[in-house]
């Protein structure tokens, strides 16, 4: 998931003209490339290599601005998990990306990633994890894995399966919101629609806010038997996404169930 700006140069020189003569001149080369776009939904996780480990993860919404890169970050660790961890760093020609917390009294996280030569739409790579400071995890220092992941938008169909071989067919019409709110979050909307035969099924709203992946939500449905679902969606891969759902109701599509859905 990547992409890096290079500057190219160009050259011109021309031979000193005799009487009778031809000129030589060597070729003008030009080429462009564009920079990197951090923008988005983003999550750093890793494995605390500590007596008793646990993963460490860091999620939330990045914005970048040319190589200037700021954004806001939410953990399950070290820090209350409601807490807005402000970040501000950059990116430089190598795909090295730095972000250091600027808004915790006596304490100091640093995130490193490297985002590799080549960076295309949405990037990923390996990296550190530091923290410094009074916290009483402080210090750590672990390997991290950053990742961008794709909006979850569009509409997204599939078969769910339960544990007791039964199915139901799934239709997501999702959308994510282009921009976080002031807490790194993004907000999802659409509808879920639930079908185990003719007849047979429910109509969800979905809404909610999330960060990293997956999104999850508690549904009650507004057509079809009284019902309430569990729902949860992973990021985009290519054009699939793996989501669940627990449905309670006294219909006929009640269950848990899950599977792959398959962008449309």
């Amino acid at each position: 998931m990547k992409r890096i700006s290079l500057l190219f140069f160009a050259l011109a020189a021309a031979a000193p003209l005799l009487s009778g003569c031809n000129a030589m001149t060597t070729a003008t080369t030009t080429t462009t490339s564009t920079t990197p776009t951090l923008t988005g939904n983003w999550e750093f996780n890793t494995l605390y290599p500590g007596p008793a480990p646990q993963n460490i993860i860091y999620v939330g919404a990045l914005t970048s601005q040319g190589t200037a890169i700021s954004g806001v970050l939410r953990t399950n660790t070290c820090f209350a998990a409601n807490q807005d961890i402000a970040f501000a760093g950059s990116l430089d020609a190598k795909g090295n990306l730095t972000l250091t917390s600027t808004n915790l009294s006596g304490n100091v996280v640093t995130l490193t990633a490297t985002l590799g030569s080549t960076i295309g739409t949405l990037a990923s790579g390996p990296g550190t994890l530091a923290i410094t400071g009074s916290t009483p995890c402080a210090p750590v220092t672990a390997s991290i894995y950053g990742n961008q992941f794709a909006p979850l938008t569009g509409t997204f169909t599939g078969t769910m399966t339960s544990t007791s071989s039964a199915t139901v067919t799934a239709a997501a019409t999702l959308t994510q919101s282009t921009t976080a709110n002031s807490d790194g979050l993004f907000s999802e909307s659409g509808t879920l629609n639930i079908s185990a035969g003719a007849g047979c099924g429910d109509t969800f709203p979905v809404s909610g806010f999330f960060a990293g992946s997956p999104f999850s939500a508690t549904l009650t449905s507004n057509s079809g038997p009284p019902a309430t679902a569990t729902f949860s969606a992973g990021v985009p891969y290519g054009n699939t996404v793996s989501a669940s759902v627990t449905i309670v109701s006294t219909g006929c599509a009640a269950g848990s169930f899950a599977g792959n859905l398959t962008k449309q």
